[in-house]
């Protein structure tokens, strides 16, 4: 009679036991977890590091060049709307030693020919234009040429 008492006590109680385990494991597999994160890759692509060390070799020593530059760091909107349309980057921005913008360069590579980097470009170089900073552009497909290059840069700086 004993162990019958005990069986009718401990059979719902393991059972609740198990049930409640059995909730907490479908809980803790199906919760929605935060994001992760993860190092990128190197802040250029090589091309990026090929143009950037020409530019440092020319322009180096007179103005300050810096990498990956979002345009809501060197350009406001003012008036209504959202400045979400800032929040892009440019692949290097040329500034003076008192880190005024001077102008803004972007590296082009065969990705530049899909239909929204045409779009994105597009409205980057509106952008810049209506802020009186200019964007030079160079294709990875023409090859590096440092003439080019000197001579491109060297009528804004």
């Amino acid at each position: 009679m004993k162990n019958l008492l005990a069986t009718n006590i401990l059979l719902p109680v393991l059972v609740t036991a198990f049930l409640i385990l059995i909730i907490l494991v479908i809980y803790f597999l199906t919760r929605k977890r935060g994001p992760d994160y993860v190092v990128k890759a190197p802040l250029m692509t090589k091309p990026e590091r090929e143009y950037y060390n020409i530019f440092l070799s020319y322009f180096g020593q007179d103005y300050i060049i810096l990498p990956q530059i979002n345009l809501a760091s060197v350009i406001d909107k003012v008036g209504k709307g959202y400045r979400s349309e800032l929040f892009r980057n440019v692949d290097f921005g040329v500034f003076d030693y008192n880190y005024h913008p001077i102008l803004l360069i972007e590296i082009n590579d065969n990705t530049h020919f899909k239909k929204d980097r045409i779009e994105r470009d597009k409205h980057v170089n509106e952008i810049c234009k209506k802020a009186k900073l200019p964007l030079v552009t160079f294709w990875t497909k023409d090859g590096i040429d440092n003439k080019v290059i000197y001579r491109t840069l060297k009528k804004y700086l």
